[in-house]
């Protein structure tokens, strides 16, 4: 008989490992199925021991050990990949459990499929990240000439995009000549879509190019010796679920752990990355970029100031002059919005009311949707997910006089077509782009049009993979307000994003002076925009010179309170004090509170800080350099 270790596959579990009786010796790594709260959950074996040899600990347990019946159809999880978790411990406050299921497809960590076979063996290429900052359309021919040459030396290429619309349009700019041997993974394919890309992964008998979203990027095969994250300055690398893994800070520890190289790219990096590469920490791929060559001309709108008994449009005359240009020509649109819905804000005019989510404190958005053709409208809270109908009436005053405050994407939508009522209209937000294929759906149907408007938050930019006439950002003020510590490479990145999309004209509305930003990215000089940003970072002690651990809780006054005094006895040995403060987003009965603990850079990682917070109590949110901390 042997003890069994093993960390089980389950999020939020809040233990390390669990041991169980076995007639059954397994390898480690080895993935089986254990009883777990009257469950049948995934784990990996992490230590086998005969009973003869932990008889004495057995005997002095408090508790009775449950037998696993015997299992063969096994596979094992890659040394190489347990490695790296291990080290993810020393700067992820989560247990190792809770890495593995973020890492690990959901299908082979719900036990639905075999982890695939391969050699567990370290390669010998240089581990040194690097950087590479060009335009797509370069970044692609330098793609596929790295790829040829790692497949002439009989190596495979792990290429990672961050979201299931970028893989199509990366194996598009890709497969070109090597057809049979581009696979790729996705949590938006169908089953069987899946099932074909696992049989062509485990064909060792040629390298292979994969193609995978952050889900599938730790799928293992041994001859894979070079790993490129595509978009590399992309927010979607960042897991929104616990424990907020950065899968980019995972790869680069793991193409270490693995020996393989690792190469970054993107129009803007990370500052982050910069500042290394600046450093000599990591090196550039071909020339260091000074400029960007963009296409579209990046051209000012301002909005006129409201005479009394004025009306304010959400367009201006130069933009709609352009649009109206551009249709003419069968030229296609493209208008972005910063905010979703009707409005970012709904209050009382008589009271100064704010409707608020009771279970977040943040302000509604107001949104509408259509049931048979009849319109409806929603309070949603994009911070707890929570919607309700959009109330009549002040519920403190009993007011009819409501006013939506902001500018949402669904309000130009209404602008847009009163003043353009014969064109083709398209929206794309979290209304209408429910599914990865209704988003697919619109934007083809965009793109199939002679002519057309496509109006759209963020989420559509994944989307939209061929060039457009014009371009427009409806409101830069708007755009310019994101709780982000990083709002500025944001928005620099954004600008890029939207020039590189278009083909003559990027129209960007505002009501103040332009700032230094937008001087910047109407030129293409990211050089300067590091210099700059890197200055303000020294400044501030913003990461990479510390490092941000965000605490996050939330409940009445006195709940809050409770919270926080545990937490500053709990951290009062800590190299930083903590700093606590309240959401803005805050009401009288529901209070989010935060707790900033900021680490100097030479200070980390710190295993004494990382065993303290892996034991606090789960209702406490635990993100290591979150972009927001407000």
């Amino acid at each position: 008989m042997f003890v069994i270790e093993v960390i089980p596959l389950k999020r939020g579990l809040g233990i390390e490992s669990l041991t169980y009786y076995s007639s059954t010796s397994y390898e480690t790594g080895t993935l089986i199925t254990v009883p777990l709260r009257l469950q049948a959950t995934t784990a990996v074996v992490i230590g086998v021991k005969l009973v003869s040899v932990a008889k004495t600990a057995l005997k002095t347990a408090t508790f009775s050990l449950r037998k696993l019946e015997p299992q063969t159809n096994t596979s094992s999880l890659p040394a190489l990949l347990l490695a790296t978790v291990q080290k993810l411990t020393e700067i992820i406050p989560a247990s190792s459990g809770a890495i593995l299921f973020a890492l690990l497809p959901p299908e082979i960590r719900n036990g639905e499929r075999l982890c695939p076979k391969t050699i567990s063996e370290k390669g010998d290429e240089d581990t040194t990240v690097r950087i590479l900052t060009d335009t797509t359309e370069n970044r692609y021919i330098t793609y596929r000439s790295s790829i040829r040459e790692t497949f002439a030396h009989r190596g495979s290429v792990l290429f990672v995009v961050p979201t299931g619309a970028d893989v199509a349009t990366a194996k598009k700019h890709l497969e070109l000549g090597i057809e049979n041997r581009v696979i790729t993974f996705a949590s938006t394919h169908t089953k069987k879509q899946l099932h074909t890309a696992y049989e062509a992964f485990e064909d060792h008998s040629q390298a292979k190019l994969i193609i995978t979203t952050p889900s599938y990027a730790f799928l293992d095969r041994h001859d894979i010796t070079s790993i490129i994250i595509e978009s590399a300055g992309s927010t979607h690398y960042t897991k929104r679920i616990r424990p907020y893994l950065d899968v980019r800070e995972v790869l680069k520890i793991y193409a270490k752990q693995t020996g393989r190289s690792l190469l970054l790219a993107d129009a803007v990096v990370r500052t982050e990355d910069e500042i290394k590469r600046r450093d000599d920490l990591y090196t550039t791929l071909g020339e260091h970029t000074l400029r960007l060559q963009l296409q579209g001309t990046l051209t000012l709108a301002h909005h006129k100031k409201i005479v009394d008994g004025g009306a304010f449009s959400l367009c201006t005359d130069e933009l709609a002059e352009t649009i109206a240009r551009t249709l003419e020509g069968k030229g296609h649109v493209f208008l972005y919005g910063s905010r979703r819905g009707l409005a970012p804000v709904v209050t009382c005019a008589n009271c100064g009311f704010i409707f608020r989510c009771p279970d977040s404190g943040a302000p509604y958005s107001l949104f509408r949707t259509y049931k048979n053709d009849i319109e409806e409208r929603w309070f949603f809270s994009s911070t707890s997910g929570k919607r309700v109908r959009a109330a009549d009436t002040c519920p403190t005053c009993s007011s009819w006089r409501l006013r939506e405050q902001g500018i949402g994407i669904q309000q130009v939508y209404d602008e847009i077509k009163k003043r353009f009522p014969n064109e083709e209209l398209f929206l794309f937000d979290h209304s209408t782009a429910t599914t990865h294929a209704k988003a697919q759906k619109i934007v083809n149907g965009f793109y199939s049009s002679k002519k057309g408007i496509l109006i759209g938050t963020s989420m559509a930019l994944p989307y939209l993979h061929t060039q457009v006439d014009t371009t427009a950002v409806m409101s830069y003020e708007a755009t310019r307000t994101l709780p982000t510590w990083k709002a500025e490479e944001t928005i620099f990145a954004l600008l890029v994003k939207l020039r590189e999309l278009t083909k003559k004209d990027v129209v960007v509305q505002l009501r103040t002076e332009p700032d230094d930003l937008l001087l910047l990215a109407s030129k293409g000089l990211i050089s300067q925009f590091y210099e700059d940003e890197i200055e303000v970072r020294k400044a501030l002690l913003y990461p990479p010179y510390s490092v941000f651990i965000l605490l996050s809780w939330s409940g009445t006054k006195e709940q809050t309170q409770q919270v926080e005094q545990m937490l500053t006895s709990i951290l009062k040995e800590t190299t930083a004090p903590l700093q606590c403060y309240s959401a803005p987003e805050s009401s009288s009965t529901q209070t989010l509170r935060y707790g900033l603990l900021r680490i100097e850079a030479t200070n980390w990682p710190d295993k004494t800080l990382m065993d303290t917070l892996r034991t606090l109590p789960p209702y406490i949110k635990i993100e290591v350099n979150p972009d927001r901390i407000v």
